[in-house]
């Protein structure tokens, strides 16, 4: 009894939570479509965004390649660029609520990799809210081997993917 209790109690928080991440998806999208196409997104920026902006205001170079497993060698299209490798690649905790409520699916994380190969900064850019957190912690952790441009290690972008299956 106590147990279903609980669980009961798990997915009435999680349906709320589903509930008003709903709402408000649904009052963003009133909003860009009733203001005019000349107004700007009042949207704050992310992480990854504003780093971006603090390198591009020092002139640095940021390349945006792929950082795991891709469907094509896109990267190799860039002249004179040397793609690192994963040295730490950590995966999520599965988050507990996350787990009782059978969540499951793919979570992009988008990172900023610096000079020296580990993360600056990282953000969930989709997947289910309730993995958002444990994926971006997993993220911030990882390292890589620098990448370079002609020689020089450079700062890149891309996206690391978590995947989650319900059990």
């Amino acid at each position: 009894m106590r147990q279903r209790l609980i669980t009961v109690l798990t997915l009435m928080i999680v349906w709320s939570y589903a509930s008003a991440v709903q709402a408000q998806a649904a009052k963003g999208s009133e909003q860009k479509s009733t203001t005019p196409a000349t107004t700007s997104d009042t949207r704050q920026p992310n992480e990854v965004e504003l780093a971006l902006e603090e390198a591009k205001k020092k002139g640095e170079t940021v390349l945006g390649v792929c950082i795991e497993k891709c469907g094509n060698d896109t990267d190799n299209a860039i002249e004179g660029f040397e793609k690192g490798h994963a040295i730490a690649l950590p995966k999520p905790a599965y988050p507990p609520l996350a787990r009782a409520a059978h969540v499951s699916g793919t979570v992009e994380v988008r990172v900023l990799i610096g000079f020296d190969g580990k993360v600056i900064a990282a953000t969930a850019t989709s997947g289910h809210p309730l993995l958002h957190a444990a994926c971006v912690k997993a993220a911030r952790e990882s390292e890589f081997t620098p990448m370079k441009l002609y020689g020089q290690p450079v700062k890149v972008t891309g996206i690391v993917q978590y995947n989650f299956v319900a059990q």
